[in-house]
């Protein structure tokens, strides 16, 4: 099914652990027409505040498609969708990105290049939060996953944050 006229869009939220997307994209929910949708509230929703690792595993393909498809519904319904999967792998971006081009649908790509020190410190504020819809993170663990992350190219972003 394509469309040429699509009055929502779809924006990628790209950026490592801490960074300020779940952040941002709260904010845009509360200023215009749009939904977030992530992961990792689906997943918390679905297995409690500590998922077991194969949990986790083992639905992430099936909420990636299950939010795959909200998102072309309330696209359709000229609602904005801002997606947090992390998008950590070009690949992964890609993927996503020319899912929802071949749907039709306007995609942007918003990267968060914040740095450690600051990604640290909002780390630890939303652990001390009692926020049920973030993974509770250790700082040991931030470098870790950092590891996974491949920085976007210049023209891969249509926007880019920084502290």
């Amino acid at each position: 099914m394509s469309r040429t006229n699509t009055v929502g869009k779809i924006v990628l939220l790209i950026g490592k652990v801490a960074c300020g997307k779940t952040t941002y994209a709260r904010k845009m929910e509360k200023q215009q027409r749009a939904i977030f949708l992530s992961l990792d509230e689906l997943q918390l929703s679905v297995f409690g505040d500590v998922p077991a690792r194969e949990q986790l595993d083992s639905s992430y393909a099936g909420c990636c498609e299950y939010q795959k498809r909200l998102a072309i519904k309330l696209i359709n319904e000229g609602i904005d969708v801002y997606l947090d999967w992390g998008f950590w792998q070009k690949s992964a971006r890609k993927e996503i990105r020319t899912f929802f081009e071949n749907e039709g649908i306007v995609v942007y790509q918003y990267y968060f290049d914040i740095p450690l020190a600051v990604r640290h410190e909002r780390n630890r504020k939303r652990n001390a939060a009692d926020d049920q819809h973030s993974f509770k993170i250790e700082e040991k663990d931030v470098l870790f996953f950092d590891g996974f992350f491949e920085a976007p190219e210049q023209d891969e972003n249509d926007k880019i944050f920084k502290v």
